[in-house]
């Protein structure tokens, strides 16, 4: 485990004569050997023996205008960092210490590793939204279903630039309709295009795991119309996460805690922390929701009964590159009835193209868990009460 994070960067002019493959990978190779000297050296308490930093550097920074920031995260002198909580990083939020926290898997247990500016958040990450009283299967269903369909969108997108499809060709077929586009036999038959499918398909499946988008379980330590969480609780529910089966959990995921409760300001506190890198499409961070909290945020009456506020409200967001994969639910029913699923369509059309492009949603086949979140806190009780 390595303390320090190392970037490099280049005068403009040295991308001219960009490196091939193989000097950038000797590069890398170079940067994590410094990494980890300077990690030996911290556990041999000498952090003033450079003699092996020089060789290093020399194959590293071997072109004009090349240089080397080192940035070390936690204690600088060269020690562990101090483990910290998640309740210290709700107190923070709630202290006004600060307005996002990443709460990170670690040694067995959760750590508030990076607050603010310090995250190291990429673009085009799935977002997670929830109270996660507790957090349970259907979070981690939905969230793989999202990292599934969020592939596929890329898939979409890259199709204008491996011969697959134009994007001038008068398909202005919504986004949120992408199961249509799920399969690559809906592309021209000539057998280069074939070729072109196997191969994407080869890559795909190889750089699966390598690929898979960052997925973030978001948690409002605010609310708009009640006390914050108490750091206690934020704890209790987050250290729940473990509990959850490792092997159904996303290869890459986290938790983070914000002053976000509503959608808006989600947005812009990502935002602030999502670095301005190049992304498919428009988009720059996805929310997953279920079609309950979709209906909510496309409802006028949540902005001033007014479609054209909600509307402007919901092209604000777009124009940050938000983004929403929503799955559907059965509908709730008093009597014994036959149930159908909710996926949301019927209230996504009603709205003007170009927002219903911001929204992906996903089909039965895609996701669909019954589970409750209030019955589950019910038999959490009534289990904790057969063990008093």
């Amino acid at each position: 485990e390595n303390d320090a994070v190392v970037d490099t960067s280049h005068d403009s002019a040295q991308f001219q004569s960009r490196r091939t493959r193989a000097e950038e990978e000797a590069v890398v190779s170079n940067l994590v050997l410094l990494a980890l000297i300077h990690r030996k050296r911290s556990q041999d308490n000498n952090p003033n023996n450079n003699i092996a930093d020089d060789t290093v550097l020399d194959k590293i920074l071997n072109r004009i205008g090349d240089t080397l920031n080192e940035k070390w995260f936690g204690n600088h002198e060269f020690t562990d960092a101090p483990t910290q909580s998640p309740a210290t990083g709700a107190r923070k939020i709630v202290n006004g210490d600060a307005s996002i926290v990443a709460v990170l898997p670690s040694r067995d247990q959760m750590q508030s590793l990076y607050a603010d500016s310090e995250i190291p958040l990429s673009a085009d990450t799935l977002i997670v939204p929830g109270s996660f009283n507790p957090p349970h299967s259907g979070h981690v269903a939905l969230a793989n279903a999202a990292v599934s369909a969020l592939r596929r969108l890329r898939q979409i997108e890259l199709r204008p630039i491996w011969g697959g499809g134009d994007s001038s060709d008068g398909d202005t077929t919504p986004l949120n309709n992408y199961s249509r586009y799920s399969s690559l036999a809906s592309f021209s038959s000539t057998s280069s295009s074939n070729v072109l499918q196997n191969m994407w398909s080869t890559v795909d499946r190889r750089e699966e795991d390598q690929n898979a988008p960052t997925v973030l379980f978001e948690m409002s330590v605010t609310n708009a119309d009640k006390p914050p969480i108490d750091p206690a609780e934020v704890e209790r529910r987050i250290n729940l996460f473990l509990k959850l089966p490792e092997s159904e959990m996303p290869k890459d995921w986290g938790v983070l805690l914000t002053n976000a409760p509503l959608f808006s300001k989600k947005a812009s506190v990502l935002n602030s922390v999502i670095k301005d890198e190049a992304t498919l499409g428009t988009r720059k961070m996805t929310f997953v929701i279920g079609t309950d909290t979709m209906v909510r945020i496309i409802n006028p009456k949540y902005y001033d009964n007014s479609k054209e506020n909600m509307i402007a409200a919901l092209i604000e967001m777009q124009q940050k590159g938000v983004h929403f994969i929503v799955g559907g639910r059965l509908e709730q029913r008093q009597d014994d009835g036959p149930k159908t699923f909710v996926s949301g369509e019927e209230e996504i059309n009603e709205l003007p193209q170009h927002v219903q492009q911001m929204f992906t949603l996903l089909g039965e086949d895609d996701f669909r868990v019954d589970i409750s979140s209030t019955e589950l806190r019910k038999e959490m009780d009534y289990e904790a009460k057969l063990n008093l």
